[in-house]
């Protein structure tokens, strides 16, 4: 037959699927504008003999069929239409997201190759064992003392430090990108820079990678820029170590903070759009996982919400296992926007309702965004049904937060009470002789021994001198009885006094009053001098009931004065329901300098004993009185003011 002549066919690249599943993909990509497009398998052995027919070979001429270039015609028919929407469809700016291209790095990859065969191998892998291994070292020298920085990981400098060294440091995770795909022979687009909630970013356009690299390659190119990552963090590790002093330090630290964070909470993780994801999609053989999941769970949505007049529930594993994923996604990134917002607005008030929309743009609209899912239209029915859902939901929303009361909950990290009740502390000042060590300790055992050699010759002195006053008294007693009594009075006032240095004295060394477990304070090294009253350690006896304690916030004091319902015990995996009526408040004078609130101690005891409480920190949830959803909300909103309110008072006092 005669072949109808179709330029258009030669632009398009068709390559099948390397994921070596009988269920394969074939994919076209428009070598003009770099769509790519998923072809059924017929269609695409069609678009195989139209190409292999123009290219000039006969017996393809001879099997092409009429049916078969109908199907061709109408697929490039639909790319020239996409052609022609590209060129005369002007796009708006869009701040939310938005992309400019900036170069084109197709032309500068042989400059790359001698520069990704030297860097993308195993050689990368052995400088980061080694950057691992001193690591670990300083690590354990110095007992990790580096991870005091994510103490600070919400403070102004350490936010004002992301700002400025994020779109640097992707710079470089870029380049782990550009490199593993010139390494790996794919062929690289554009590269520039992504603008999200009017943050800029770099990007690289490794597209090309979907079409012509292999499976393994193509895992390679996602993980080289979680490895990039990873590699700035250890070497940020290591420079902290030895800039130690110095201004250098804390910004390496924000450093190393941010990128680690960054690798574990979104570059690696599947449930974001990162490389991670991507990683994971090849993994599986799953290509377009995240869009055919916001694709099923919208259709499950549409369905519930027409009543099933239109959309689809899912009917197969596969199908609930995408729902599955797209929740799971929505749940994480909510997650991490509550705890990022939450950590920022206590301190920050505006800053963090900033960082919070703009968490919110990057992490929901900007994904929704990219999806570009259809629109399905409906009909009047559908539409009718729709509305009647939405208005009996929120009507149904109002009635909950008004009128269905939900209890308060509160969750403390609770121990040994140390300080009220366990702790051992010295009796004498003096220098520290000896400590026992921590573990089981019997009855009379010695803890520890001090050592005051003021207190021992003051002690000799009174002796010496009450031995006089005796003497003195015995050589007046009959004659003087003035004298006499004006003796025996400084017999009695010796008398005291030797019997106060003696307890002094008797002070310097302490013992264990019954069996029990010695948890000793980390203290000086032997021959320090202790003040009275130095907290050793805590002894925790093997009889009796225990008593335990932990902070509590000040927001929730109104709600223990009203008296919690129920209190909960968990530990070592164990539940044990306490009695929350024999909880109490103690006050401790200072304001806590993250939150800028007043300190509070909780106290609550136990059906434990407190020996079996060492090394063992629990769990305790308190109920408070159930009250409406509103009032929960209410209740949030006045926290956050007052810890914002609590915390400028302690940066201008400051505490």
């Amino acid at each position: 037959m005669d072949l109808v002549r179709l330029s258009l066919v030669n632009q398009l690249a068709l390559r099948l699927s390397s994921d070596g599943r009988a269920r394969q993909s074939y994919l076209a990509q428009d070598r003009s504008s770099g769509r790519i497009f998923t072809l059924p398998r017929a269609l695409a052995l069609a678009l195989r003999r139209v190409q292999a027919a123009e290219r000039g070979d006969a017996e393809a001429r001879k099997r092409v069929g009429s049916e078969e270039l109908r199907d061709v015609s109408g697929l490039l028919g639909q790319i020239r239409a996409a052609r022609g929407q590209d060129r005369l469809t002007r796009r708006r700016f869009n701040p939310v997201f938005a992309s400019f291209p900036l170069i084109d790095l197709g032309p500068l990859q042989p400059r790359m190759q001698p520069l990704a065969r030297a860097l993308v191998g195993p050689g990368f892998l052995v400088f980061m064992a080694a950057l691992l291994g001193a690591a670990l070292l300083l690590g354990i020298r110095s007992d990790w003392a580096i991870f005091s920085a994510y103490r600070n990981m919400f403070s102004l400098e350490a936010i004002a430090t992301f700002g400025l060294v994020a779109p640097v440091l992707k710079i470089f995770h870029e380049a782990g990108h550009a490199l593993t795909a010139t390494r790996y022979g794919v062929r690289l687009r554009k590269g520039g820079l992504y603008l999200i909630g009017l943050y800029p970013m770099p990007y690289v356009d490794c597209t090309e990678a979907d079409v012509s690299a292999r499976r393994r390659h193509r895992i390679a190119i996602s993980l080289a820029g979680i490895l990039v990552d990873v590699t700035v963090g250890l070497i940020a590790f290591v420079l902290w170590y030895l800039v130690a002093g110095s201004y250098w330090q804390v910004l390496i630290g924000h450093v190393f903070v941010f990128s680690t964070l960054n690798s574990v909470l979104f570059n690696a993780n599947p449930l974001t759009r990162l490389d991670g994801y991507y990683v994971m999609t090849d993994l599986l053989r799953r290509r377009n996982l995240a869009t055919r999941a916001s694709a099923t769970l919208a259709d499950l949505r549409l369905w519930a919400m027409t009543t099933g007049l239109a959309g689809s529930r899912p009917r197969e594993p596969r199908h609930w296992g995408l729902v599955a994923y797209s929740v799971g996604s929505f749940l994480y990134r909510l997650k991490i926007l509550y705890v990022i917002g939450f950590a920022l607005l206590p301190r920050y008030l505006g800053l963090g309702i900033v960082v919070m929309a703009w968490g919110a743009v990057a992490m929901f609209v900007a994904p929704l965004m990219q999806d570009e899912i259809p629109r399905v239209h409906l009909d009047d029915a559908a539409r009718r049904r729709r509305r009647w859902m939405r208005a009996g939901l929120a009507g149904g929303l109002v009635v909950a937060l008004g009128f269905v009361p939900l209890p308060y909950h509160l969750r403390l990290d609770v121990a040994a009470d140390v300080e009220g009740h366990y702790q051992l502390t010295t009796q004498s000042a003096g220098f520290l002789q000896a400590l026992a060590p921590g573990g089981p300790i019997s009855g009379g055992t010695r803890l520890a021994a001090l050592e005051n050699p003021a207190l021992r010759d003051r002690a000799e002195v009174l002796d010496a001198n009450l031995a006089g006053a005796r003497a003195a008294y015995e050589s007046v007693r009959g004659d003087h009885p003035a004298k006499a009594a004006m003796a025996a009075r400084q017999v009695m006032s010796l008398s005291d006094q030797v019997a106060v240095s003696a307890r002094e004295i008797a002070g310097l060394t302490l013992t264990a009053p019954a069996d029990g477990v010695f948890v000793p304070s980390r203290l000086d090294r032997a021959g320090a001098f202790l003040p009275s009253g130095t907290a050793l350690g805590a002894f925790l006896p093997v009889a009796g009931g225990a008593v335990l304690s932990g902070p509590f916030p000040e927001r929730y004091v109104d709600k223990f004065q009203q008296g919690p319902v129920a209190a909960e015990l968990r530990i070592a995996g164990e539940y044990l329901t306490l009695d929350p009526s024999a909880a109490a408040l103690r006050t401790i004078i200072g304001v806590d300098r993250a939150s800028g609130t007043r300190i509070y101690q909780l106290t609550i005891p136990a059906d434990l004993t407190p020996a079996s409480l060492a090394g063992r920190p629990g769990a305790l949830r308190l109920t408070f009185a159930a009250e409406p959803l509103v009032c929960h909300i209410k209740f949030l909103i006045q926290g956050l003011a007052a810890r914002f309110r609590e915390a400028q008072m302690a940066d201008r006092s400051g505490i």
